[in-house]
């Protein structure tokens, strides 16, 4: 059973002369995923991610300067197959195992790609040097939550959420803070207010980044969006307010919970103008 700690490596792929992306051509759970001829020292780099890993595959489609996120595979065994006769270019290949397959998972601003696109496999910890590497295992766990293979994810997934992002969102007002010991030590939320924030505007959008999730996730992503405090409820015990919460994004909503270089949390409108500044 597989969870977001065993994303271990990053791959990028290219589809030659066609418009719908590598690794599209079916919807089968699993694929033949090619290396380049051009390695020759063995092991190759189809032997890097050994039986229990999860390689992350991204691309950019034809006619679209978007970079995407769109697969999670994973080794079916420790065979290298040689493809020299069917795929000459591409000689080196590995059986896997389609977890998740979408072409909308847009990378995220934060994420620099650059050291990790020459087709090799790389570490996944690369491809965002200033975040943990726990960190980015669970930020893309969670952008694929909702594109996991139904007919795998049964048999092969421990558990769809990595519990990363706070999907908080509820009254007018709410008392908010106070220590519950009940069963973990955490600071309660008022639910009922963070559902009132959310369903008090028609089509939410983030306020960092104008993300809309409706128009991304046609019908599926409609009502989506989560809502951050924009006073930390690590503050202690309060009332807060509707106008006290903010609608963002998921990845906006984790930005807004890291700490800058000054070791201060950026607010709503300062992550907004960081992202349109870029």
């Amino acid at each position: 059973m597989f969870r977001y700690t065993d994303i271990q490596w990053i791959r990028n792929v290219k589809h030659e002369g066609g418009e719908n992306g590598a690794y599209f051509d079916d919807d089968k759970d699993e694929m033949i995923l090619h290396w380049s001829s051009s390695y020759v020292n063995q092991p190759t780099h189809a032997m890097k991610p050994k039986v229990g890993d999860i390689v992350v595959l991204f691309q950019k489609f034809n006619n679209d300067d978007q970079v995407y996120f769109t697969h999670l595979l994973t080794p079916k065994d420790s065979v290298e197959k040689d493809c020299l006769e069917t795929s000459p270019k591409h000689r080196w290949g590995r059986k896997m195992i389609v977890l998740a397959r979408t072409k909308k998972i847009i990378k995220p601003l934060n994420f620099n790609l650059k050291s990790v696109n020459q087709g090799h496999t790389y570490p996944i910890g690369l491809c965002n040097k200033n975040a943990t590497k726990e960190d980015v295992q669970k930020i893309i766990w969670d952008a694929f939550n909702p594109f996991f293979r139904k007919d795998v994810s049964s048999r092969f997934i421990e558990e769809l959420s990595s519990n990363f992002l706070v999907n908080t969102l509820d009254e007018f007002e709410g008392e908010e803070g106070k220590w519950n010991f009940a069963m973990h030590r955490y600071r309660e939320r008022d639910n009922s207010l963070i559902r009132k924030k959310k369903v008090s505007v028609k089509n939410p959008i983030c306020e960092c980044c104008n993300f809309d999730f409706s128009k991304f996730y046609p019908n599926h992503g409609n009502g989506f969006i989560e809502c951050h405090h924009k006073t930390p409820i690590s503050k202690g015990e309060r009332i807060t307010k509707l106008e006290d919460l903010a609608l963002v994004y998921a990845n906006c909503h984790r930005m807004l919970h890291r700490k800058n270089n000054q070791q201060n949390y950026y607010t709503v409108e300062e992550l907004k103008e960081i992202i349109s500044n870029e």
